[in-house]
């Protein structure tokens, strides 16, 4: 190269580099490209040059004598890594235009470059000037790109784009509006102040949300600004997006009006919501259905915040400053859902908009109410502690013994709440309760697995009320039971319930017993319970269980009975010291059975 012009002020890669051409006398612009190519080996098509970054940019900025952070200020990636917004598309994203450009015909005669300004999506006016952006040739309405700007003409039918008409008067929030574009440009700040966008982002992003639903909730005629002669006509949405180009009227149109409820938050926002239920029903069926919650725990989650305080103060005329709908109750608790609506404890309220029942809750009384709650355990985090099984655990919360303790439903899910110092309180209790020197000892887990799960929670009753003795070890699980008493106490409680429901199950049956369910089964077919139809009742007939308890005594019982385990019991009647009626020995079934009064 044999010119090295510097950059102008807010001018792009490709407008500088297609200037070195004009320096260089190059007839075709384009050739610049070719001769990349040739010196450094990079390949470079015209609509990829101001997103150039890394090893790249540092080649192309050797070649055209800049430095690096040169280079780098005339390409728009450093906009997209402020802005936080993840490119996957460059053709189709809202903040720079791809290929194409506008212009101010003033501008162009001052000095002939393109200004990155004219390349955002967003831009409207020349502010230098207060004149309306031209985005066409006046002539032949083809849209420009650079090379048409560094040219100064209309690359199809060769008109000069500083000649074109300027549209002037408009009035002063287009001003601002631009005013505020440029500076996003320009400096690294806002130049306005607003109660919750405080950066450069959330702003775009503000803005680029509020602009792709009004062009779905708001009619062409409210959009457009007659006044001025500007119609909002044609669309600026591809599929559920905005387009890349959305031509100056549009964007005038479309963006103020968006800037204006932005800039007058909320209130301008309720209006907008308010017009949307009018005139586009349906598509505020989409606006609440899916466009809301995407933006729940984003930086746009004040856009949601603010539609469910006018739905709960102004569709539900309730009192309060600021509500919370329950699909963002796990965004700001992570140790709760949605589905605490569902709990007494916690005071909701369902308003109907549009066929959708939107569920909110006064957030100070939430605030209150997770005060008190969000030192707490679930279900599984109980369990890790106790190292109880989960139908255990569930049976002694569901019994009611755990101060407090309450649950909602998510769903077909249970959601337990368990007060920590609940817990703490219960462990003390049970540290008051415990003894020492258990004679016949076997652990909380296995007690839980021999009486069955469900019946934890008696066993918590009876340690608490000292009826059933144990030994209170660090986990729950490892605590230590008396076998013998915790079999009279269980069986007590299980002849409890027995008598009032007249039923006593399998379950319940063998555990008493000593014995599996196919040999009460085998005693029930020889008749020793008395006639019972296996088909019609799901257990056995308390009266005839009760019959056959009081005649007959099994092992298990014996041994108990007798303070011995049932291997010496067994072995007492090897020796003959005991004599059953029943058993291998008579071949009348697996299990031996004797005669109650005998013993």
């Amino acid at each position: 190269m044999l010119f090295f012009p510097k950059p102008y002020p807010q001018e792009t890669l490709l407008s500088f580099i297609y200037r070195v051409a004009i320096e260089h006398e190059m007839g075709n612009l384009d050739w610049i490209f070719e001769l990349i190519l040739r010196e450094i080996s990079i390949y470079l098509k015209p609509e990829e040059v101001n997103r150039l970054k890394g090893d790249k940019l540092k080649f192309v900025a050797k070649f055209l004598g800049l430095t690096l952070e040169e280079a780098e200020d005339l390409t728009v990636c450093k906009y997209f890594e402020r802005y936080h917004i993840d490119v996957r598309n460059e053709s189709k994203n809202t903040v720079f235009l791809y290929k194409k450009t506008r212009f101010c015909p003033l501008c162009l005669k001052d000095g002939v470059y393109q200004r990155k300004s004219w390349i955002s999506c967003h831009s409207i006016m020349c502010t230098e000037h207060s004149v309306m952006l031209n985005d066409r040739c006046y002539i032949c309405k083809n849209i420009p790109n650079a090379k048409s700007i560094i040219l100064d003409k209309c690359l199809n039918c060769n008109n000069i784009l500083s000649n074109s008409p300027l549209k002037l008067n408009f009035p002063n929030k287009f001003i601002e509006y631009q005013q505020v574009i440029d500076h996003l440009l320009e400096k690294d700040s806002l130049s306005f102040s607003h109660p919750w966008i405080n950066n450069h982002g959330t702003f775009i992003e503000t803005l680029d949300f509020l602009a792709l639903w009004a062009a779905k909730l708001i009619p062409r005629v409210d959009l457009s600004i007659f006044k001025y002669n500007l119609n909002y006509e044609g669309t600026v949405l591809e599929r559920n997006h905005l387009k890349n180009f959305r031509t100056v009227e549009q964007t005038a149109c479309l963006f103020t009006y968006v800037f204006n409820i932005i800039t007058n938050w909320p209130n301008e926002f309720e209006i907008f919501i308010r017009n949307s239920e009018i005139s586009s029903a349906r598509s505020l069926q989409s606006f609440i259905k899916y466009g809301i919650p995407r933006i729940i725990n984003t930086p746009l989650w004040e856009v949601s915040k603010a539609f469910t305080n006018y739905v709960a103060i102004k569709k539900g005329n309730l009192a309060g400053n600021q509500y919370v709908r329950s699909d963002e109750v796990r965004f700001l608790y992570p140790k709760f859902n949605g589905g605490i609506v569902n709990s007494p404890q916690v005071k909701s309220q369902k308003i109907n908009v549009l066929n959708s029942s939107i569920i909110v809750i006064d957030k100070v009384e939430l605030d209150i109410f997770m005060d008190k709650f969000e030192k707490s355990y679930n279900k599984e985090e109980l369990r890790a502690i106790w190292g109880t099984s989960a139908k255990a655990t569930f049976a002694i919360l569901n019994a009611g013994l755990i101060d407090r303790a309450f649950y909602f439903k998510s769903g077909s899910v249970y959601n337990w709440v368990i007060p920590k110092n609940s817990i703490n309180t219960l462990k003390k209790k049970l540290k008051q309760a415990s003894t020492t020197n258990i004679s016949n000892p076997i652990t909380f887990n296995h007690v839980a697995e021999w009486i069955g799960p469900d019946k934890a929670n008696f066993l918590i009753k009876k340690m608490l009320n000292g009826s059933l003795k144990f030994e209170y070890k660090y986990k729950l699980s490892d605590s230590l039971l008396d076998k013998k008493d915790t079999y009279y106490q269980i069986k007590e409680e299980i002849f409890r319930l027995s008598k009032k429901s007249k039923v006593i199950s399998y379950r319940d049956a063998t555990f008493i017993l000593g014995v599996k369910q196919s040999d009460v089964q085998y005693w029930i077919s020889k008749g020793r319970l008395g006639r019972i139809n296996n088909h019609t009742i799901n257990g056995i007939p308390f009266k005839n269980f009760l019959e056959f308890h009081e005649r007959f005594i099994t092992t298990l019982e014996l041994a108990f009975k007798l303070n011995l385990t049932v291997k010496q019991a067994t072995k007492k009647y090897t020796l003959g010291k005991l004599i059953s009626v029943s058993g291998p020995k008579f071949n009348d079934g697996k299990r031996l059975l004797f005669i109650r009064s005998h013993i």
